[in-house]
């Protein structure tokens, strides 16, 4: 038998094959796909023009649907988008439809709370952050519009399979670094397209203990390497997770065989690593916390949300390094929740009259400024610190600002401080 990795023996069990070959292309099937409202009417347009008036989707039950990016809707365009996104899920029968109400929030982490992936699948999206649901063994994988459509109606998608980028992390990650500073180092080490049309396999120890939702931020960020998918092994607090939720589809999760081919490996010490900061205008630009202190940049803005940085454990670790303190004189405290269910926990618990103690704001679950287009978007010459996984020019909103991306710890620290600081 021919050595696998996780990656090559999802894909050759998705494909009918016992096996894979890096560089080959295969047709794979779909276990879970997905699209959300800026994305939806246009595609639902195209499926149509192509397959006929009377169209189906292949499986009503493997497709979700959300409301993330426009909520509340801002404008009437944007409830247009809604109102023919619910008319799709009418029309098809698609169960998994998340609009915005008592249970919506971010597709990436809704689509894990919802138990929508599963070790050993392949799940897709119509957002580049699909490959967040490497952290419970799935392959995800972001795809196109045009691609999505075919996916729909054909229940399958072609794919160049992969090479694979080992990523080892061995011990104890220092008190203050989270897995936030191990992805932003990782970036910055492997630069915006070292990774590109490749696969990234996290293994060793210190990815062994990392927490669910750690999980999910080390791969949701491998896209900004240009990786086809982040993937690694499914641990017993990743199954603990998944068997606390309903199954859409269930599969055997996947380790890699020894001797599997590997491009190329790279392996850091994790007490080494320290907290990271990407500079402006991308994420590879990426400098110590101790670079970051000496230049005293000031902020405008620190904003705690995405699918990166707004999950529970993101918010409650800001939260215990804010409690009995103030957000600085001059500073925006922006906090927004990934999902409803993460607002609720948060009032539940407490944190968030901690939170609204120190001055922060806490608005409604979605993407809001993380895609620029709906809230928290950032003056002239301002500066935002944030917990998001991009900072192009004007990617929140307007060119004319700058954007730092850092980990919640980073970003509560710096609120208190007006200025980036550890």
């Amino acid at each position: 038998m021919i050595p696998q990795t996780m990656t090559h023996k999802i894909l050759a069990r998705a494909a009918g094959r016992d096996h894979v070959v890096a560089g080959e292309i295969v047709e794979v099937g779909i276990d879970m796909a997905f699209t959300h409202d800026p994305v939806c009417e246009g595609l639902r347009s195209e499926f149509h023009d192509a397959f006929g008036a009377d169209a189906t989707v292949w499986d009503p039950d493997r497709i979700a649907l959300f409301e993330d990016h426009l909520v509340p809707a801002k404008d009437a365009e944007s409830r247009r988008l809604a109102v023919s996104m619910a008319r799709f899920a009418a029309e098809q029968g698609i169960t998994h439809h998340y609009p915005y109400g008592e249970n919506y929030g971010i597709c990436h982490v809704m689509m894990c709370e919802e138990g929508l992936v599963q070790p050993g699948t392949v799940v897709l999206g119509t957002d580049s952050h699909s490959v967040t649901y490497g952290a419970f063994n799935a392959f995800g994988s972001g795809v196109g519009m045009i691609d999505m459509v075919n996916a729909f109606y054909t229940g399958d998608l072609w794919f160049r399979v992969p090479e694979t980028i080992e990523v080892r992390i061995e011990g104890e990650l220092a008190p203050g670094v989270l897995a936030k500073d191990v992805i932003l180092t990782l970036i910055g080490d492997l630069g915006m397209g070292g990774a590109s049309g490749r696969s990234i396999e996290f293994c060793g120890s210190t990815v062994d203990a990392m927490s669910v939702e750690e999980r999910m931020t080390l791969c949701n960020m491998v896209v900004e390497a240009g990786a086809v998918n982040g993937i690694m092994t499914l641990s017993p607090a990743a199954a603990d997770y998944l068997a606390a939720r309903p199954r859409t589809v269930d599969h055997e999760p996947v380790t890699s065989d020894p001797g599997a081919p590997v491009a190329r490996r790279l392996a850091y010490r994790a007490e080494n690593l320290r907290p990271a900061v990407a500079y402006p205008h991308r994420p590879d630009n990426v400098h110590s916390i101790d670079e970051a202190m000496a230049d005293r940049i000031r902020v405008d803005q620190v904003y705690i949300g995405s699918c990166t940085g707004a999950k529970y454990d993101d918010i409650e670790v800001a939260a215990a390094e804010l409690a009995g303190r103030h957000v600085a004189p001059g500073v925006r405290l922006m906090i927004v929740p990934a999902t409803m269910g993460i607002y609720r926990r948060l009032i539940l618990t407490g944190v968030m009259t901690k939170l609204l103690a120190v001055g922060a704001v806490i608005e409604s679950p979605g993407c809001k400024a993380c895609y620029g287009a709906h809230g928290g978007v950032v003056g002239d010459g301002e500066v935002c610190l944030s917990t998001t996984n991009r900072n192009f020019r004007g990617r929140m909103g307007n060119p004319k600002s700058s954007v730092y991306l850092a980990s919640p710890i980073v970003a509560a620290r710096s609120a208190l401080a007006g200025w980036i600081t550890e």
